[in-house]
Parts: structure tokens; sequence; C-alpha cells
């Protein structure tokens, strides 16, 4: 989702994963802070009139401390979890407003809405960082198979390498040693 297209999609469809790879607002903010403000203004604007609350924001001043607050407090929030966030306030999902929504309700809910993202963000995380040390025992395996029973012990046992064979083997550091030594006899 963008800036440009955020209202096209139907936020009844999102979910926290898909959110959590969206724009963060802080870097929308900075990319083109008028669209970026104009978009949020809106989104606020929309659950203020499906929650019809009474008592709610009404100056453009409002709005902007809103924002501006809810961006400090939640800075790793993308434009997505906004929108989602305001979708389930919306619906209700984290309580009844009793016909009053102002910075206090939004913070309230925001907050409720984060509690929610945090294990699947924590999830996301450590399935990332278990790819990545996938991804980074198989690249040393690769390029350094001496070094790959140190990663893959059982790979080592099914396939020894050639120079683990028989009874006398050396290590690779003392094969560079000997590597060095000849090198430097025959010069």
């Amino acid at each position: 989702m963008s800036l440009w297209n955020w209202q096209e999609l139907d936020a009844s469809q999102l979910t926290i994963e898909d959110a959590f790879k969206g724009t963060n607002v802080q870097t929308a903010m900075k990319l083109n802070e008028q669209v970026t403000r104009s978009t949020l203004i809106t989104m606020i604007g929309n659950c203020i009139d499906t929650v019809d609350a009474k008592k709610s924001l009404a100056e453009g001043q409002e709005y902007k401390m809103v924002i501006d607050e809810l961006i400090k407090l939640f800075p790793a929030f993308t434009i997505e979890d906004w929108r989602l966030c305001l979708y389930m306030m919306a619906k209700e999902a984290f309580g009844g407003y009793f016909e009053r929504l102002k910075l206090a309700q939004f913070v309230e809910c925001f907050t409720k809405y984060d509690e929610l993202r945090q294990p699947v963000v924590t999830k996301i995380r450590q399935d990332e960082a278990a790819d990545f040390e996938r991804m980074r025992t198989e690249a040393l395996r690769y390029i350094t198979p001496e070094f790959a029973t140190e990663f893959n012990p059982i790979a080592a046992r099914v396939q020894k390498v050639e120079w683990m064979k028989g009874e006398d083997r050396l290590t690779y550091t003392e094969r560079e040693e000997m590597r060095q030594r000849d090198k430097n006899r025959n010069k």
C-alpha cells in the first residue's frame, strides 16, 4: 500500500503481517510530509465519522497534535499499521469510547494494537534470523569447505573431506602453514 492507493485496499483483509511489511510513517513523513499528514488526517477522520463520537477532534490543531503524538509514541508503525488500527477502532475492537474520541482514546487503542502486534513482529524477526543463519551456514559451507564440518557435523560424517581420511590428518591451519613453508623454500 502506498500513500496514493491506500483507500483502494480493503482494510478488513489487512493482517498485522501485511501491515508490518509496509512503509514506516516516519519515513513517509520525511519523503512527503504533506501527503502523509493528509493521509493520516483522512484515516483518523474516517474513524471518527464511523464511531460517531460527539466529543472528538474538531480543529486542525487537534488532528496535528494527535498525529504528532502517535508518531512520537509509536515510531515503528507503518502506514498500514495505522490503517489497520484505525479500522479496528472503528469496529470498536478495543472497546467502546462512550461518545468520546480524543487523544487519550487514540493512544489507548494504539497501545492495545501494539500489544497485538508485538508477538507477530517477534515471530517475523525470529524467522528472519533463522533464514539468515541458514543462508550463512550454507554460504560458508560452499565457500570454505574446510570449515564445513564446524557448521555441519552430520555432513562431515557422511561425506568426509579428502584430507580428513586416514589416521594422519592435518588441520586446515597446519596445511596452510605447510603450503607457506613450501612456497618459501621454492623461492
